[in-house]
């Protein structure tokens, strides 16, 4: 059975940004479109979703919420840079790399055949994530058998995760919160209307 995994940076345009701005790490902090009141959050640190803040508010409502927000603009081509500077150092691992053309920091990484190279999986995938934090970053690692059960497991955790069995994965991704996964707004409020989390 083909493996693969999903190497997710959460947030990565926001990751950009603390980096330009370390001292926004003790705040609520998000990314906007536009540095302006009407610009739309894109991405959240987690002080910021804990104060109510979700992507898809303007940043006058998100500040609101949270009046200690720090927000600011990242800018396409830096996003673009980065993740083709990620791409070429992922290669180390495997040659079969997709970053995601929708979703900035979420890379599929094909795993086929790499238990010969490595002691194991989980081993496979400590060295993705050393890698990864070595370059500033931090990220989910997951490997299983579909894109979709490692994309969403890796959105809703940290670390590392390996899953030897399908039913397994499909069970992990079950449990995540709708919030974790990037929904449209309006898609995602229906759904919580439904009652579906």
């Amino acid at each position: 059975m083909d493996r693969l995994a999903c190497v997710s940076l959460p947030a990565f345009p926001l990751q950009l940004l603390l980096r330009r701005h370390p001292e926004w790490i003790a705040h609520p902090a998000a990314v906007v479109d536009a540095d302006r009141p009407q610009g739309r959050i894109l991405w959240i640190s987690g002080k910021a979703r804990q104060a109510g803040v979700l992507p898809g508010l303007s940043y006058a409502e998100a500040l609101s919420l949270a009046a200690g927000l720090r927000a600011g603009a990242v800018p396409a081509t830096k996003v673009e840079a980065e993740i083709g500077a990620l791409t070429e150092r992922l290669r180390r691992f495997t040659p079969d790399i997709e970053p995601s053309s929708e979703e900035p920091g979420i890379f599929w990484l094909n795993v086929a055949g790499l238990d010969r190279l490595y002691a194991s999986l989980n081993a496979w995938a400590r060295s993705v994530s050393a890698e990864i934090g070595s370059a500033g970053f931090h990220a989910a690692v997951v490997v299983g058998f579909t894109r979709f059960g490692t994309y969403a497991v890796a959105k809703a955790r940290e670390g590392i995760a390996v899953f030897d069995d399908p039913s397994r994965e499909r069970a992990a991704a079950q449990q995540v919160p709708l919030d974790r996964l990037s929904l449209e707004r309006d898609f995602r409020d229906t759904l919580l209307q439904l009652g579906v989390r």
